[in-house]
């Protein structure tokens, strides 16, 4: 299938949950090192962004993002200018050369609150469910103990709560509280379940993802007619 351009998994006054993984099936994202110099280099860029970003989890050979998307050439320069100076940097501290990434990053288009919820949780259950930590509180390269237990750290400064976050009560203290409790029942429900997300474009209703699918075949069929 041609490549699918941004600005069918990109929308303006959506949010996107963004995926990568490493080259090769490496694990570039291993050490702390690693993983705070990725933070580092994505929270430079941040301040520069009308995008904001609400979530993330580095995991050892990928990482999850959900941004709230409100300037989509902003945000495709976000992803260009993070991953070139991320993976000079890694390359430069490990003494190699070559592709970190695999391929571009993977966006994923979110219709409404409720999949921001799920995919939220999904994001922030991904430690427990790899075996690194029993308790997703103790895994330092996630916003899951800023949602949980309001805890924001050097890495998390730049991180803005979805709507749905803070409809959950008035004060930050009931918000986290509620948190706790759907993220447990999140990992009662689903912490043995493998859900892959990276292949999806959309996360949505049935209805709702159908439609934004048949907008990727009808752009097939207008930039790949087939010969007379």
């Amino acid at each position: 299938m041609p490549r699918i351009p941004r600005s069918l998994t990109l929308e303006e006054g959506y949010q996107t949950h963004k995926m990568w993984k490493a080259h090769n099936g490496e694990t570039s994202l291993k050490s702390r090192e690693d993983k705070v110099a990725y933070l580092n280099y994505l929270n430079r860029y941040l301040p520069k962004q009308s995008n904001k970003l609400n979530a993330f989890c580095n995991m050892s050979n990928h990482s999850h993002e959900i941004y709230d998307i409100n300037n989509v050439k902003e945000f495709s320069n976000l992803m260009r200018d993070h991953h070139a100076r991320n993976g000079y940097s890694f390359n430069r501290r490990h003494k190699r050369y070559g592709k970190v990434a695999y391929e571009r990053p993977k966006t994923c288009l979110i219709e409404s609150d409720e999949y921001s919820m799920q995919a939220t949780l999904y994001i922030h259950a991904n430690p427990v469910k790899a075996g690194i930590v029993k308790n997703a509180a103790n895994y330092a390269f996630s916003t899951h103990r800023l949602y949980a237990f309001g805890k924001r750290d050097k890495y998390t400064k730049h991180v803005i709560f979805p709507q749905w976050y803070m409809e959950l009560g008035k004060t930050p203290e009931q918000r986290q509280k509620r948190y706790r409790r759907l993220f447990d029942a999140y990992l009662r429900e689903k912490g043995l379940i493998t859900l892959s997300l990276y292949d999806r474009s959309f996360l949505g209703s049935y209805f709702w993802s159908e439609s934004r699918k048949n907008r990727i075949t009808q752009w097939i069929k207008t930039k790949h007619k087939s010969p007379p």
